[in-house]
């Protein structure tokens, strides 16, 4: 999903700033989540970003999926065959290092900040090992989203087998796994301690059909080098469905739950549009400057997103309690000194990750 290895010219840039369009909308919603005064425009921001923040992480699972079939439909489409345990071995490779050095540095976090409290070893393990979910996020509460992802490369094998490899049999696939997911959560109800976890936790029905539709597009883009009218068309009718439901239940006051359906009827337009706008060059020089942003969060939008949620958690609390100024200049002052102080946080991660990946590659070599 997250490949920092590829060289540029095999890249796709709207790919990089998708994904950092992305983890902005993450970051921005957890900065106003975590925020302990939740005064009206804090609130308000709070309320939007999640909305933001649940569109931006149903697009990370359908670029995981969209990455891996992008990569393997030419192999299949020639007549290839794919090594399924190396193509295994190489993602779990990818992503336990950056997983292992988050868990590191998420206690080091709390420990400077005298927040380290273990409250289950047990779930604390768990969470040590990436099986953080919905009964034991005892260190980070970003670690499901490492889960999911697990899961995902785990299942991709297997959906590829039940599917012979036929995107369109992967897309129905998805819609009827996303469909069952959905109703299961109607049939235990929102007090059942299951509703959440089938809802958005780190299980990764809850996000199948974004996964299926990134394998399905993966196909389709390798193939025509772009999305076909037809996909357009279809996401964008799909889309203004939804959303006149959306509005509708809006109006009548009718609580909106977007995972409980709105996440499968807006993900493909957000998607597809995504990768229209931010697909074009732009001669701009300042518009060239924030798409270059963009792809480097993009990159590294991985290990970002495993290591932000503590630093706000922390660091928000304890400028809250020794900034002694009016509310809103102290919001604007917090939302400073933590955007830099989460800058320096990520380029002393990536320089840490980098040195320990050379390590273990050099020593992996050795044993060669």
């Amino acid at each position: 999903m997250f490949n920092k290895t590829t060289k540029s010219r095999d890249r796709l840039q709207w790919i990089d700033r998708t994904k950092g369009l992305a983890i902005l909308a993450i970051l921005f919603f957890h900065f106003f989540q975590n925020y302990p005064e939740q005064i009206n425009m804090v609130s308000i921001f709070n309320r939007n970003g999640a909305r933001l923040g649940y569109a931006a992480v149903d697009i990370f699972f359908v670029m995981a999926g969209f990455n891996t079939s992008y990569v393997l439909a030419s192999l299949i489409q020639d007549g290839g065959k794919i090594n399924w345990t190396a193509w295994l071995k190489k993602r779990i490779l990818r992503l336990y290092p950056t997983y292992l050095l988050a868990v590191l540095s998420t206690i080091c976090i709390y420990i400077i900040f005298n927040q380290l409290h273990i409250k289950n070893p047990l779930n604390f393990a768990l969470s040590a090992i990436g099986l953080a979910g919905y009964k034991f996020q005892d260190i980070n509460q970003g670690f499901w989203f490492f889960t999911v992802i697990l899961e995902a490369y785990l299942l991709t094998p297997l959906i590829f087998y039940v599917c012979r490899n036929k995107p369109n049999i992967i897309l129905g696939l998805g819609i009827l796994i996303g469909l069952l997911t959905k109703l299961a959560c109607l049939a235990v109800g929102p007090k059942s301690e299951f509703y959440l976890f089938l809802l958005q936790n780190n299980f990764i029905g809850s996000y199948f059909f974004q996964l299926c539709l990134g394998l399905y597009w993966g196909f389709i883009y390798a193939s025509n080098k772009s999305f076909r009218r037809t996909d357009i068309n279809i996401s964008t009718i799909v889309f203004i469905v939804g959303l006149m439901l959306y509005i509708g239940m809006a109006i009548k006051h009718i609580n909106i739950i977007y995972m409980l359906g709105f996440d499968m009827a807006f993900t493909p337009f957000f998607f597809v549009m995504l990768s229209l706008i931010l697909n074009k060059d732009n001669h701009n020089r300042w518009l060239t400057y924030g798409l270059s942003i963009l792809s480097i969060m993009g990159i590294y939008s991985y290990q970002i997103y495993l290591i932000h949620q503590p630093l706000f958690i922390t660091l928000l609390h304890y400028l809250n309690k020794r900034i002694k100024m009016d509310q809103y200049p102290k919001l604007f002052l917090a939302l400073i000194i933590t955007g830099v102080v989460l800058i320096a946080y990520i380029r002393a991660f990536l320089w840490i990750e980098k040195v320990m990946i050379r390590k273990i590659e050099a020593t992996a070599a050795k044993q060669n």
